[in-house]
């Protein structure tokens, strides 16, 4: 049996701020919904911002993001010398981080202890994008370790996550409880279109209704992902579409 891999000895975060804004964000929606182009598109990774993501399936390595090249990396020790330089001189970067192992509880651990560690409540926000959260946790309660801490406390210390998975009950409630702001695409089953309807107050028919890329990719002949985007506050729902290539905002039909 193999032995679980040692996590580095890394440092707290520094510099402790109430005063930020809770601004962590969750992407939910079935396969060809449009999440990852949410992600790359509808501004809630502020442009010219410090980004960094965990990056299994390569979503954003070796590209641009919002103009800037994302660099990559898959050995841990050259990533946490690139996020400790590219934070020390406090300038936009965009930086990926693709684990060996996958979509791993452990990677996962490794990749949140680091982002951790950077933590600053002085310095500019570090937006965090977990891709695959789903995959790399095994419970639907509290999410411990690092990556549990992050959503509890990063607010303080400027790191804002962005969450991106499939089906919002196979996440921990440590997700979806701290985050505020939902970007909600289309979904594949009615118990996933029930779930989110119940934890978001929505009528049911609203979201078994939005239409994904993918299906509109056969449809009309391009990838427009219909959404929603929920923030705190009663009624605070916006209902529209985007092209997923571009980021271009398309009539809802």
């Amino acid at each position: 049996m193999s032995k679980k891999p040692t996590l580095l000895k890394l440092p707290n975060p520094i510099n402790s701020n109430p005063a930020h804004d809770a601004e962590h964000t969750i992407y939910v929606a079935g396969t060809g919904g449009g999440k990852t182009s949410a992600v790359k598109h509808m501004g809630l990774v502020p442009k010219g911002s410090q980004v960094v993501f965990f990056d299994p399936y390569s979503n954003y390595a070796g590209a641009k993001f919002q103009g800037q090249m994302c660099h990559s990396t898959s050995s841990r020790l050259a990533f946490l010398k690139a996020l400790l330089l590219a934070r020390k001189r406090g300038k936009s970067f965009k930086l990926a981080y693709v684990p060996a192992s996958g979509a791993t509880e452990h990677e996962l651990e490794f990749f949140s202890s680091v982002v951790w560690s950077v933590g600053n409540g002085r310095a500019p926000k570090l937006h965090t994008v977990i891709e695959e959260l789903a995959s790399c946790v095994e419970t639907s309660g509290k999410l411990r370790g690092r990556a549990g801490e992050l959503l509890r406390g990063g607010r303080q210390y400027g790191l804002v996550v962005h969450s991106v998975f499939q089906k919002g009950q196979e996440v921990p409630k440590t997700v979806t409880d701290q985050s505020s702001t939902w970007w909600i695409g289309a979904v594949n089953a009615e118990n996933d279109a029930k779930w989110l309807a119940a934890r978001r107050g929505i009528d049911f028919a609203v979201i078994a209704g939005l239409v994904s890329a993918k299906v509109n990719k056969k449809r009309i002949g391009e990838p427009v992902a219909h959404y929603l985007l929920v923030r705190d506050g009663i009624g605070n729902v916006k209902h529209a579409a985007f092209h997923c290539a571009t980021g271009a905002p398309r009539a809802l039909k």
